[in-house]
């Protein structure tokens, strides 16, 4: 199943607060691993006249398209949060799967799975649920009253006729004015937040927009898109700049004799659709005209992902887009270009290869916002995001810097390459700019400069850093146990994937057979499951895109083999290909949709849990709940019917109705 269904409000709401309750994580995110402030610091920053209490957050793409991924960025630290790209095509066909983070990062990813207004809805549930969570203090330190400042940059795409279209008109006017919706939303706010439901919720989802073009639209057009988004749209605008720019020259000889990545093969089209260099710089400085016109900021973002023909087996298209560690060189390469031309103070957003390691570097060279995605597919998923933070926190420390101003200062003064003079320290003081401009903006092109050397030299972004694969065991994933690492959990960026507990069990069964509208028991077989601990898949939110089975010691995927379930019997009849399950309540029974390829149940009991109604479209039969003893059969032919498949769907149906641990399949059952 490629379709991401979004999850209803009140759904996420209920899960919040259960889930936070019983088991002290949200979406499968331990509170342990939620980002705490040090009051100590003031990590704030300043984009597009907003301010936000921190510089990173996830780059538009899977880890910001539904309202769930975007409150798991918020609760490990993100205050920056790049909306997932939205174009007027809004039904793409899209092959799967589409991640491949082995070694470096590879996709063949796009735009947003979702229609237009179903994405619109998820981007003002999240912003509606990072409210109440901040009011609720979900992640205030005991000796702190600080409330989080986050920002929702807009991403949209790809040319100047989609952009203007009336429906991309309508969905921005929407994201700066949704009260609309919200007023929709209020009434599905569940009991358990009642609170909220007369909450003034702000109706400004965003002011902001990242724009990607496709690969070769021309400067005139981008231009143009950017002339609308500031003057009629009354937007401010970033645009997503691409690691050709470089030229072709300066691009291979970084990516191949200087960090070694000869096994990469460089689309060739790409040096000559793209915008160049120089074109680029012509292009912002015209719009920097018209964004102080309409009192708007115009900066850049560097930026996209580089296209590569594809030499692996795991990705289907004959072109895949790297990212990850060779691109966090390429980009900061040209970002030290870019300041030779516009300065320090120009406003510049990142994205190539982000860690908790580079951070804090990215930091000191003023870029706003940082933004990262290959790193938050790997092993931990968004619990590595609170390192990124602490680690600048204790950094700031090191130099005695309190705010990012002063980090970025005290960072090139312990530099030792160049010193900041005397002169220039005065002369901020006599021009009285804020936060010592001039000594910010020279300490940014020496960090930037300096960062960059540093960084080509650096082994951890050469090939022989990079070039080993996730261990394989040899073993294949059925539906029940595994080895239960649980990297398939954290690696999801929607949380498709989670876990349940049952009882280990042994069962030796027999099998039923019907003849001529009677029934006998002959022999069956064993079923047998081994650990307590097991992992299912939630369809609604997996879109295949097979970041869970790279990552899987195991072979198969995980989001492949393990126990499927679907939000709605709509969507488990709708794929009917796949094997799959879907649970639900309904007039005082307790039933189990199931389906192992081709062969289709149904498991009813009722809520005294006495007997068990297994059936399909040919047979029929009472079981009882505690022994397992067959009460009676009967079929429309002669079948032999087997009862492995009854084994299996009462284990779910007992680990689904487990509410020790909280998932979006059980909690429409708790109360």
């Amino acid at each position: 199943m490629a379709e991401l269904v979004p999850i209803p409000f009140n759904k996420l709401l209920k899960r919040i607060y259960y889930e936070y309750e019983r088991n002290d994580s949200i979406f499968d995110l331990p509170s342990r691993k939620f980002y705490r402030p040090n009051p100590e610091f003031d990590l704030s920053v300043s984009f597009c006249g907003n301010v936000a209490s921190n510089p990173v957050g996830p780059a538009a793409g899977p880890h910001t398209q539904l309202a769930q991924n975007i409150i798991l960025s918020w609760l490990a630290g993100a205050r920056m949060l790049e909306l997932k790209t939205v174009q007027i095509n809004d039904k793409l066909n899209l092959s799967r799967p589409c991640i491949d983070i082995t070694t470096i990062g590879y996709n063949t990813e796009w735009s947003q799975e979702l229609l237009l207004e179903e994405s619109l809805s998820e981007y003002v549930k999240a912003s509606m649920i990072i409210e109440m969570m901040s009011e609720e203090q979900f992640l205030k330190p005991k000796t702190s009253n600080l409330k989080p400042q986050t920002v929702f940059d807009i991403s949209v795409g790809y040319d100047l006729q989609g952009i203007q279209s009336k429906e991309i008109r309508s969905w921005l006017n929407s994201m700066r004015s949704a009260s609309t919706i919200i007023d929709k939303l209020r009434k599905e706010i569940p009991d358990e937040f009642s609170s909220f439901r007369n909450f003034p919720f702000k109706t400004e989802i965003g002011n902001s927009i990242t724009l990607s073009t496709f690969h070769g639209t021309p400067a005139n057009e981008i231009e143009r898109i950017c002339e609308f988004l500031l003057s009629e749209m009354d937007f401010n605008v970033i645009i997503k700049m691409n690691p050709p720019m470089l030229g072709k020259e300066r691009l291979e000889h970084l990516l191949f004799e200087k960090l070694g990545y000869t096994n990469v093969e460089v689309n060739p089209k790409v040096y000559d659709v793209n915008i160049s260099f120089a074109d680029a710089i012509d292009v912002v400085k015209c719009l920097q005209t018209v964004a102080a016109k309409n009192r708007k900021t115009i900066g850049v973002k560097f930026g996209n992902t580089l296209e590569v023909f594809n030499k692996g087996n795991f990705l289907k298209e004959n072109v895949q887009y790297l990212s990850g560690q060779p691109l966090h060189v390429l980009h900061l390469a040209l970002v030290n270009e870019w300041r030779k031309i516009f300065g320090g103070d120009f406003p510049i957003s990142f994205s190539a290869g982000v860690d908790a390691q580079n951070f804090s570097d990215c930091v000191a060279i003023g870029l706003v916002p940082i933004t990262t995605c290959t790193d938050l597919l790997r092993p931990g998923g968004f619990g590595r995001l609170p390192l990124y933070l602490t680690n600048l926190e204790r950094k700031m420390k090191e130099v005695g810097a309190k705010t990012i101003d002063e980090f970025i200062v005290q960072s090139a003064v312990s530099d030792q390459q160049s010193a900041i003079s005397e002169e220039q320290r005065a002369e901020s003081k006599r021009q009285n700019r804020n936060s010592q401009f001039v000594i910010s903006n020279s300490a940014i092109l020496q960090n930037t400069s300096s960062l960059l050397e540093k960084s080509i030299s650096n082994p951890r972004y050469h090939f022989k850093s990079n070039s080993k694969p996730p261990r394989k065991i040899g073993s294949t994933l059925v539906l029940f146990d595994c080895i239960n690492c649980d990297k398939c959990i954290p690696v999801c960026p929607n949380d498709a994937n989670f876990y349940f507990e049952i009882e280990p069990t042994e069962i030796h069964f027999n099998n039923i057979e019907l003849t001529n509208g009677s029934w006998k028991e002959i022999d069956g077989g064993i079923f047998s499951v081994k650990d307590k601990h097991q992992i299912a898949n939630f369809a609604d939110a997996c879109n295949e895109c097979g970041n869970c089975d790279v990552f899987c010691p195991e072979d198969g995927g995980p989001y492949i083999e393990k126990p499927r379930f679907f939000g709605s019997l709509e969507q488990w009849k709708k794929w009917n290909s796949l094997s799959g399950f879907y649970l639900t309540n309904e007039n005082g029974s307790v039933k189990l949709f199931g389906r192992f390829k081709e062969k289709e149940y149904l498991l009813s009991v009722g809520n005294d849990f006495q007997k068990i109604k297994f059936e399909n479209d040919v047979f029929e039969m009472n079981i009882d709940w505690k022994t397992n003893k067959v009460i009676q059969a009967s079929g429309k032919e002669n079948c032999v019917i087997d009862l492995a498949y009854f084994f299996a769907m009462k284990t779910l149906l007992e680990g689904m109705l487990n509410n020790n641990r909280i998932h979006f399949v059980n909690v429409d059952f708790v109360n």
